[in-house]
Protein backbone atom coordinates (compact mmCIF):
# COMPACT_ATOMS: atom_id res chain seq x y z
CA UNK A 1 0.00 0.00 0.00
CA UNK A 2 2.88 2.35 0.76
CA UNK A 3 4.32 1.79 -2.72
CA UNK A 4 1.01 2.72 -4.34
CA UNK A 5 0.80 5.94 -2.30
CA UNK A 6 4.30 6.95 -3.36
CA UNK A 7 3.48 6.17 -6.99
CA UNK A 8 0.29 8.28 -6.85
CA UNK A 9 2.16 11.20 -5.24
CA UNK A 10 4.87 11.01 -7.90
CA UNK A 11 2.31 10.92 -10.71
CA UNK A 12 0.45 13.86 -9.18
CA UNK A 13 3.66 15.91 -9.07
CA UNK A 14 4.60 15.05 -12.62
CA UNK A 15 1.16 15.70 -14.08
CA UNK A 16 0.62 18.76 -11.86
CA UNK A 17 3.86 20.37 -13.00
CA UNK A 18 3.07 19.68 -16.64
CA UNK A 19 -0.49 20.97 -16.38
CA UNK A 20 0.54 24.03 -14.39
CA UNK A 21 2.56 25.33 -17.33
CA UNK A 22 -0.50 25.21 -19.60
CA UNK A 23 -2.56 27.74 -17.65
CA UNK A 24 -5.58 25.41 -17.67
CA UNK A 25 -5.77 24.88 -13.91
CA UNK A 26 -8.00 26.97 -11.63
CA UNK A 27 -6.75 30.40 -10.54
CA UNK A 28 -6.68 29.23 -6.92
CA UNK A 29 -3.95 26.73 -7.84
CA UNK A 30 -1.81 29.49 -9.34
CA UNK A 31 -2.46 31.76 -6.36
CA UNK A 32 -1.15 29.01 -4.10
CA UNK A 33 1.98 28.62 -6.23
CA UNK A 34 2.51 32.39 -6.33
CA UNK A 35 2.18 32.66 -2.54
CA UNK A 36 4.60 29.79 -2.03
CA UNK A 37 7.13 31.46 -4.34
CA UNK A 38 6.59 34.81 -2.61
CA UNK A 39 7.19 33.20 0.79
CA UNK A 40 10.48 31.81 -0.53
CA UNK A 41 11.30 35.25 -2.04
CA UNK A 42 11.47 33.69 -5.50
CA UNK A 43 10.14 36.77 -7.27
CA UNK A 44 10.54 35.59 -10.89
CA UNK A 45 8.59 32.43 -10.08
CA UNK A 46 5.96 34.40 -8.20
CA UNK A 47 5.53 36.71 -11.19
CA UNK A 48 5.21 33.69 -13.47
CA UNK A 49 2.33 32.27 -11.44
CA UNK A 50 0.68 35.65 -10.92
CA UNK A 51 0.40 36.05 -14.70
CA UNK A 52 -1.73 32.91 -14.72
CA UNK A 53 -3.64 33.66 -11.50
CA UNK A 54 -4.63 37.18 -12.57
CA UNK A 55 -5.12 38.22 -8.94
CA UNK A 56 -4.72 42.01 -8.49
CA UNK A 57 -4.69 41.82 -4.68
CA UNK A 58 -1.92 39.24 -4.59
CA UNK A 59 -0.01 41.24 -7.20
CA UNK A 60 -0.28 44.32 -4.99
CA UNK A 61 1.03 42.24 -2.10
CA UNK A 62 4.05 41.33 -4.23
CA UNK A 63 4.60 45.00 -5.10
CA UNK A 64 4.46 45.91 -1.42
CA UNK A 65 7.00 43.20 -0.54
CA UNK A 66 9.30 44.37 -3.33
CA UNK A 67 9.08 47.99 -2.18
CA UNK A 68 9.83 47.05 1.42
CA UNK A 69 12.90 45.07 0.34
CA UNK A 70 14.00 47.91 -1.94
CA UNK A 71 13.75 50.36 0.97
CA UNK A 72 15.89 48.05 3.09
CA UNK A 73 18.52 47.79 0.36
CA UNK A 74 18.43 51.55 -0.16
CA UNK A 75 19.15 52.07 3.56
CA UNK A 76 22.06 49.64 3.35
CA UNK A 77 23.34 51.40 0.23
CA UNK A 78 23.26 54.78 1.99
CA UNK A 79 25.07 53.34 5.01
CA UNK A 80 27.78 51.92 2.74
CA UNK A 81 28.18 55.26 1.01
CA UNK A 82 28.62 56.98 4.37
CA UNK A 83 31.16 54.36 5.40
CA UNK A 84 33.08 54.79 2.16
CA UNK A 85 33.26 58.53 2.79
CA UNK A 86 35.53 57.75 5.76
CA UNK A 87 39.22 57.08 5.42
CA UNK A 88 39.55 53.32 5.09
CA UNK A 89 42.33 50.93 4.22
CA UNK A 90 42.48 49.81 0.60
CA UNK A 91 41.16 46.34 1.46
CA UNK A 92 38.19 47.71 3.41
CA UNK A 93 37.44 50.26 0.70
CA UNK A 94 37.47 47.56 -1.98
CA UNK A 95 35.18 45.33 0.09
CA UNK A 96 32.86 48.28 0.69
CA UNK A 97 32.74 49.08 -3.02
CA UNK A 98 31.92 45.45 -3.81
CA UNK A 99 29.09 45.50 -1.27
CA UNK A 100 27.84 48.77 -2.74
CA UNK A 101 27.76 47.21 -6.23
CA UNK A 102 25.80 44.26 -4.87
CA UNK A 103 23.29 46.56 -3.18
CA UNK A 104 22.84 48.54 -6.38
CA UNK A 105 22.31 45.32 -8.34
CA UNK A 106 19.74 44.14 -5.80
CA UNK A 107 17.92 47.47 -6.08
CA UNK A 108 17.95 47.23 -9.86
CA UNK A 109 16.50 43.71 -9.80
CA UNK A 110 13.81 44.64 -7.29
CA UNK A 111 12.78 47.64 -9.40
CA UNK A 112 12.59 45.46 -12.51
CA UNK A 113 10.40 42.93 -10.68
CA UNK A 114 8.19 45.75 -9.43
CA UNK A 115 7.75 47.08 -12.97
CA UNK A 116 6.77 43.60 -14.16
CA UNK A 117 4.28 43.22 -11.31
CA UNK A 118 2.76 46.65 -11.95
CA UNK A 119 2.29 45.67 -15.59
CA UNK A 120 0.12 42.77 -14.42
CA UNK A 121 -2.29 45.08 -12.61
CA UNK A 122 -5.38 46.11 -14.54
CA UNK A 123 -5.72 49.77 -15.50
CA UNK A 124 -7.54 51.76 -12.83
CA UNK A 125 -11.03 52.65 -13.94
CA UNK A 126 -12.09 56.32 -13.53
Amino acid sequence: MLGLGVLVALARRLVGATLAETGLLPASYYRHLALTALEEEDFPQSLKWLRLARDPLLTQLLVLRLRLLAAKHEDQRRALQELLALELSAALRERGLELLRQEERALSLLQAYEAQALALLPEASP
